[in-house]
């Protein structure tokens, strides 16, 4: 009986290890030891059995993927998993560049300061502008026309020159 009371512990000393690893910043160190006790029980219950070593394999990775599936649902809510990954801030109006700046300057040229692939700026008046490309790849230093807004950012062509326009 102490041969399972000791399997037992082995166990239950495991299970803890990987929860400590959902709250603690241990960079799965902690389930990295927790699978090595797992297999020394393991280990120790094919020794007695091998009908009692199959059942607590069996049984262990049917805990283990519950435990993973539950490990994926808390672990982003958790102090540690928040500054890990935070979630995604979310953007108001006062967060967007404002259209009436961006509105008259459709229908003007401009030029590309960089490559549009499709994103990328433009100078309009002076000005420095985000802008992505109506389609295709637009050089640096290409005349540029706007020609409508895609959210919130100003659609640009490359205008064509041709003898009678400059």
């Amino acid at each position: 009986m102490s041969q399972w009371l000791g399997i037992i512990i082995l166990f239950t000393l495991g299970a803890g290890l990987i929860v400590a690893d959902l709250f603690l910043p241990s960079h799965l160190m902690l389930t990295v030891c927790a699978l090595g006790l797992f297999a020394y029980a393991l280990f120790l219950t094919f020794q007695i059995s091998v009908v009692a070593g199959l059942v607590g394999l069996v049984l262990l990775v049917v805990i283990m993927v519950g435990v993973m599936a539950l490990f994926l649902r808390v672990w982003p809510r958790t102090w540690v998993g928040q500054q890990v990954a935070p979630p995604n801030p979310v953007l108001g109006e006062k967060d967007r560049l404002p259209l009436e700046d961006l509105e008259p300057l459709i229908g003007r040229r401009g030029e590309s300061l960089t490559s549009l692939r499709p994103v990328g700026a433009c100078l309009f008046d002076g000005r420095r502008i985000e802008c992505v490309a109506e389609r295709g790849v637009i050089a640096p230093n290409v005349p540029v026309e706007a020609i409508r807004l895609v959210d919130r950012t100003l659609c640009v062509r490359p205008v064509s020159l041709s003898p009678g326009i400059r």
